[in-house]
């Protein structure tokens, strides 16, 4: 098995730097058919291309989905992969998988779905059961709702990290300095950013893409894109999203509680009340913060039994031994 993996176009230090396939993928040197590639340039890049040509079994991960479409159609096909540079592509958005198999491969399964991984041994590098901290947000500010999330934790022992608002690109007004003046971490390297979370009771999720009044117009140019469910509610400027937050969270045993959408696609990969909780509101996130930090051993259980789960099937090695058996 070969590897290739391009990262100059991924902003710096992602959690896609940190998948570590290239660790495993020795594993299966007798599998000679086979490329794996890693990171957005890949798409693009003609070295990959030679590279990628001498093989069966082409495989792309693609962290970007439903983003893609957000984009001019030369760049948006491209860049979601439905180009035939590839031959399987494994996507982190599960309706963008239907949709594309359906519309552009007659149902073949070309795209299949996936999650963000996170080496074990990175995982274990951390002391996830002291917590220090009650709440975090992390990211850019993309609406109103990370807004009232940041007033809301601010009341709490909090971090508020963000590589800076320089990308932050709110899809309606937001008080940028008030927001600014609440950040405790600018920028800081990965494995600094999970000791914060490793020490971090709760993570308040909202798997969603929120979206500018351009991007809703240019979703609605591809052909067919009413079959994608991820788009359902483009209207109302959001789309279906998975984040990182969804792996970062189990890992390093914090309490998800996660804003019901119109989708739910957490529900692909964790199950309600056992590995996370919902909540409808954000006005509901200061109670259920403060019930659930201060009653924290009565939620263990659940930080614990989503930890379980993906140490059992979302780690590097998991993912990577899955792909291995569905392209085969």
């Amino acid at each position: 098995m070969k590897m290739i993996k391009s990262l100059i176009q991924n902003y710096p230090d992602v959690i896609v730097t940190h998948f570590n396939f290239e660790k495993h993928v020795p594993k299966y040197r007798n599998i000679e058919d086979t490329c794996l590639a890693i990171g957005y340039d890949c798409l693009w890049n003609e070295n990959a291309y030679k590279i990628l040509k001498n093989y069966d079994k082409r495989i792309f991960f693609n962290g970007e989905h439903p983003c893609s479409f957000t984009q001019e159609h030369e760049y948006g096909l491209k860049g979601s992969g439905l180009d035939e540079v590839f031959s399987d592509v494994y996507t982190i958005c599960p309706y963008t998988a239907k949709w594309a198999n359906d519309v552009y491969h007659n149902g073949r399964e070309k795209f299949k779905t996936t999650i963000f991984p996170i080496d074990r041994e990175n995982v274990l590098k951390f002391e996830s059961d002291k917590k220090e901290y009650d709440a975090i947000f992390y990211g850019s500010i993309c609406g109103k709702d990370h807004e009232e999330t940041v007033n809301y934790i601010s009341n709490f022992n909090y971090k508020f990290i963000t590589l800076g608002p320089q990308y932050w690109s709110p899809n309606e007004p937001v008080d940028m300095d008030n927001l600014w003046s609440k950040v405790t971490d600018v920028n800081i390297p990965t494995f600094q950013k999970w000791e914060i979370l490793s020490k971090t009771k709760v993570v308040p999720i909202f798997n969603q893409l929120y979206l500018k009044d351009n991007q809703v117009e240019t979703i609605k140019t591809y052909d067919n894109w009413k079959r994608n469910e991820a788009f359902t509610n483009v209207d109302q400027k959001i789309a279906c999203q998975l984040k990182p937050r969804i792996t970062e969270a189990a890992f390093f045993k914090m309490l998800m509680l996660v804003k019901r959408d119109p989708w739910n696609a957490i529900e692909f990969f964790y199950e309600q009340n056992k590995d996370f909780i919902y909540f409808d509101s954000n006005e509901e996130l200061p109670d259920l913060i403060a019930e659930t930090t201060t009653n924290w051993e009565k939620y263990e259980h659940i930080v614990e039994s989503a930890y379980k789960k993906a140490m059992e099937n979302y780690t590097t090695e998991a993912v990577l031994e899955r792909m291995i058996k569905e392209t085969r």
